[in-house]
């Protein structure tokens, strides 16, 4: 009775494992047959480029100021990105899948045969010879059959994504497509900004490019909170927050929270009015369990980003939102709660119609380039880094635009409306927090612990010099002009030759340092955190013009614009002007 009921169990795994192999192996062939056609569809249609755009572009060229058609333009490039990413990341997860079917396939009939040798079926005369070998022989046909077509989809996959792949995906629409996209961001109120139309704004973190560079270099150099000389306006905010101010024309936008609410303002730059505030708790998508961020950086330590039309914010939360300058919220969504013990404060950025979101976690990076307008991904690479709270930076070299993220163990640059990598140098260490820097040519990147690293742009980059003393953990650095200033949270300024990495001064100050340097003119401004802003002489010596107290502690970094300083305390709003 006990061998019955041993042969029954043996029996019964016999016929599941099969069932298993038959399964797997139906899967397989479905995916093979669907990789091969796949392979045979962009053989015949090439899937980046797109014959709808080609029929605008020739239109542009018969009405080359038609800016609608443009803007159409742009909008199908985009698309075509879109499907390009999704079209490439089906194909990869289609290989991934065909190739755990196949050894699921493998492994069922392995176990499977393994039982044989246990279920001896003596009620059964022994075949003929003949019908032995018929058996044998179409097996061996199935089995080299199946491989057959297991290993030509498998290789096909590879060459589809090896062609889709080996073609820049930025040329989705050739380039004379993206010369159209351009020049639309060149006139006039278009619905994408250019390099020059950003650098008469403050967009993003440290202004635009997040370079801390101040183009509209009329800013005063003296003022006094407690007597009001030189304070155009201060207006309080109603939530907290370490996001530092951005500014489109006259608008200019800051985000707050707490535990319960997270919220987007947006004041007068000229008046310091509050015109509307946004809200941003009920996000779809929101976690039940609130992240616990710490106190000195909170729920809404990431700064905002900003383009002609619209206005993103992120929070602690994950929660991300899009709002027009008027207040209207346009989409809102959820990435995930970011896991990280201190809490998100990687900055947003912005450009050609794409929102782009550094979110390097504790469970690894990705990189997220949104549209703008309906907040759909347009890609979201995996990076291999760790932890990080640096924000991108966006730059135009002169030869290409280039997103640059620095984080453990890789500054690396991507191209933005694409998410290729053009190049990575591993310098950095530890859980990155300050942004990269970048003048005439050099990316520079610090961290303590690690090093300060001056890298050449090129193909590939080259870390040309480095340095370890005096390192940030929080502050950025800046460059312009051949000069880098980096800060620390324990007072240490130094100034450096951008060029060979030769310090040419540093300076104790009495407090320390989390927000960031900025360039106006000649001059460098920076808050130290009881509220001292020091403004002092971009030169290979130091000289001290002057200290403000703001009479309140300051964090954030300030923006410049309109002749004007906008500084962000712990509780108010500074404008600081002459006039």
């Amino acid at each position: 009775m006990r061998e019955n009921t041993h042969n029954d169990s043996t029996r019964l795994i016999y016929t599941i494992a099969g069932r298993v192999a038959a399964v797997a192996a139906v899967f397989a062939v479905i995916l093979s047959i669907l990789m091969i056609a796949n392979y045979l569809q962009t053989q015949s249609v090439d899937p980046l480029n797109s014959t709808a755009l080609e029929t605008l572009m020739e239109q542009l060229k018969d009405n080359p100021n038609d800016t609608a058609l443009k803007e159409q333009i742009r909008a199908l490039d985009l698309l075509a990105r879109k499907a390009y990413f999704t079209h490439l990341w089906q194909v990869r997860t289609g290989r991934v899948l065909l190739f755990c079917f196949a050894a699921i396939l493998v492994i069922a009939l392995k176990y499977r045969s393994s039982l044989v040798p246990r279920l001896p079926d003596l009620s059964e005369g022994a075949d003929p010879e003949t019908a032995w070998e018929n058996r044998f022989m179409a097996r061996k046909q199935v089995i080299i059959g199946g491989t057959a077509l297991f290993v030509l989809a498998a290789v096909l996959g590879i060459l589809s994504e090896k062609n889709m792949t080996g073609s820049s995906p930025g040329a989705v629409a050739g380039e004379e497509a993206q010369e159209a996209v351009s020049a639309v961001a060149e006139e006039p109120g278009a619905v994408l900004p250019g390099f020059e139309e950003i650098r008469a704004q403050w967009p993003s973190f440290r202004g635009p490019e997040g370079r801390a560079v101040a183009y509209s270099t009329e800013a005063a150099t003296s003022w006094d909170v407690e007597s009001g000389e030189n304070i155009l306006w201060k207006s309080a905010v109603p939530l907290s927050g370490f996001s530092s101010p951005v500014i489109w024309d006259d608008r200019l936008f800051l985000s707050g929270a707490d535990r319960a609410t997270r919220e987007v303002y947006c004041f007068n730059a000229h008046s310091g009015d509050l015109l509307w505030t946004g809200d941003a708790s009920d996000v779809p998508g929101t976690p039940e369990d609130m992240p616990a961020p710490t106190g000195d950086t909170g729920y809404a330590a990431a700064t905002m980003a900003a383009d002609s039309q619209y206005v993103f914010a992120i929070f602690a939360t994950g929660d991300l939102g899009c709002w027009t300058h008027e207040g209207a919220q346009v989409w809102a969504k959820n990435i995930g709660t970011p896991e990280n013990h201190y809490g998100h404060s990687s900055s947003l950025i912005c450009y050609e119609g794409l929102l782009f979101v550094q979110f390097d976690q504790n469970s690894g990076g990705r990189l997220i380039a949104l549209d703008k307008a309906t907040g759909e991904p347009v890609y979201d690479i995996a990076r291999e880094v760790g932890i990080s709270w640096a924000s991108p930076i966006l730059v135009n070299t002169g030869a290409r635009a280039e997103l640059i993220l620095s984080s453990n163990p890789g500054v690396i640059s991507y191209d933005p409306l694409t998410g290729k990598q053009l190049w990575r140098v591993d310098c950095m260490s530890g859980e990155v927090a300050p942004s990269p820097a970048y003048d005439n040519g050099m990316v520079f990147a610090v961290n303590d612990y690690a090093i300060l690293a001056g890298i050449r742009i090129g193909d590939p980059a080259e870390l040309v010099w480095e340095t370890p003393d005096d390192l940030s953990e929080v502050s950025s650095p800046a460059a312009n002009n051949g000069f880098l200033i980096l800060p620390t949270s324990w007072g240490t300024v130094s100034c450096f030759n951008a060029e060979t990495g030769e310090r040419y001064w540093y300076h104790d100050f009495d407090e320390g340092f989390y927000s960031s340097p900025v360039f106006a003119g000649d001059m460098v401004y920076i808050a130290e955190m009881p509220g001292l802003v020091h403004i002092f002489k971009a030169a290979e010596e130091f000289e001290l013009v002057n200290s403000c107290e703001m009479g309140e502690r300051v964090v954030a970094t300030p923006a410049f614009m309109h002749g004007r300083i906008y500084i962000r305390g712990v509780y108010n709003l500074f404008c600081i002007g002459t006039e």
